[in-house]
């Protein structure tokens, strides 16, 4: 079963997950699931399963219907004090994803100023950091998550229900992957 398969190989895990499928070569059902279909993923699809079935749930390549988006165009000098504002009218848990480490520090920074209970994630951070701040966040012990696209990878939290693009990111498929 190969989940978030787009994710492992955006990561750099195609040779490793190739290796793997050729390994079990002779007799073997895969399963692989995606939130995105791009076509770097189909070709890899193609390529190493066979016969495959394609099963979309919703429209390809679309948002989830059921996730109310609001877009705000803010200035650049007027995004961190913009944020402390919608994060006052905004229950937690909350995650806020930013397009690289330096801004994730910055805004992190800036909450923890203005007292506001948040982590952040990067990869920048070590493993172990990393785990102390997704349970800390998980356990309701932080209110606010504060991350990488790359560090969030994989990561699942049921709960959540809003998600902040403080920069939006380059490709669709992550704005799919961050509002879930």
């Amino acid at each position: 079963v190969l989940d978030e398969a787009d994710r492992l190989i955006d990561l750099g895990f195609e040779e490793e997950v190739r290796n793997t499928l050729d390994h079990f070569s002779n007799q073997r059902q895969t399963l692989l699931f995606s939130a995105t279909m791009p076509k770097k993923i189909q070709e890899f699809a193609k390529s190493t399963l066979v016969n495959p079935i394609i099963i979309n749930v919703g429209r390809a390549g679309a948002a989830n219907l059921d996730v109310i988006q609001e877009v705000e165009y803010v200035k650049e000098e007027f995004k961190l004090s913009y944020l402390l504002e919608v994060l006052q009218k905004t229950g937690p848990p909350v995650l806020i994803f930013c397009e690289n480490k330096k801004d994730v520090d910055d805004v992190h920074e800036y909450l923890l100023l203005k007292g506001v209970n948040a982590v952040a994630i990067h990869g920048n951070l070590g493993q172990s950091e990393r785990q102390e701040a997704i349970n800390l966040f998980r356990e309701g012990k932080k209110d606010i998550l504060v991350g990488t696209d790359v560090a969030s990878k994989g990561l699942d939290f049921p709960s959540i229900e809003h998600v902040i693009n403080y920069d939006m990111p380059k490709d669709i498929e992550n704005y799919i992957h961050r509002i879930g």
